[in-house]
């Protein structure tokens, strides 16, 4: 900008946040053929990302019922945003979550965890090993 006369000058440029990329990497950004699975009771439940939304919990029109006392009639879902399977609690007792080779996490309150690799889910209540409730999943690389 030109001092003096408040008219932006023509070599004037302003740094710009946004970042080109190529559409091939946006088009792996939205990957709508992405499947995650889900086992619970050795049942398999595959949730694929075109579907936008995976709902567990105890009532029978959940995508994966799971019938624990503590759990939500819709305890928990699970979005596909950005290339990521993304956990979303919704219940009054919380999700509690265990990526293979990490510490347990615990969502309250809408919170969000992206789900990688593979690990376990407990609605309502701390993850237990043994535990015939928990919910498995499986996410691709």
């Amino acid at each position: 900008m030109n001092s003096s006369s408040g008219i932006p000058d023509d070599d004037y440029e302003e740094g710009s946040p946004t970042q080109r990329i190529s559409a091939d990497a946006v088009r792996a950004l939205y990957n709508l053929n992405a499947v995650m699975t889900f086992s619970v009771h050795g049942e398999k439940h595959d949730f694929k990302a075109g579907a936008r939304v995976f709902v567990v919990g105890r009532s029978p029109d959940c995508d994966l019922v799971v019938n624990v006392p503590v759990a939500s009639r819709h305890h928990a879902r699970v979005i596909y945003r950005k290339g990521k399977f993304v956990l979303v609690d919704q219940s009054t007792n919380g999700t509690y979550v265990r990526v293979h080779g990490m510490e347990e996490i615990c969502l309250l309150n809408g919170e969000e965890l992206p789900l990688v690799g593979e690990g376990v889910i407990s609605l309502g209540r701390s993850v237990v090993e043994g535990d015939v409730d928990l919910v498995a999943f499986s996410v691709p690389h």
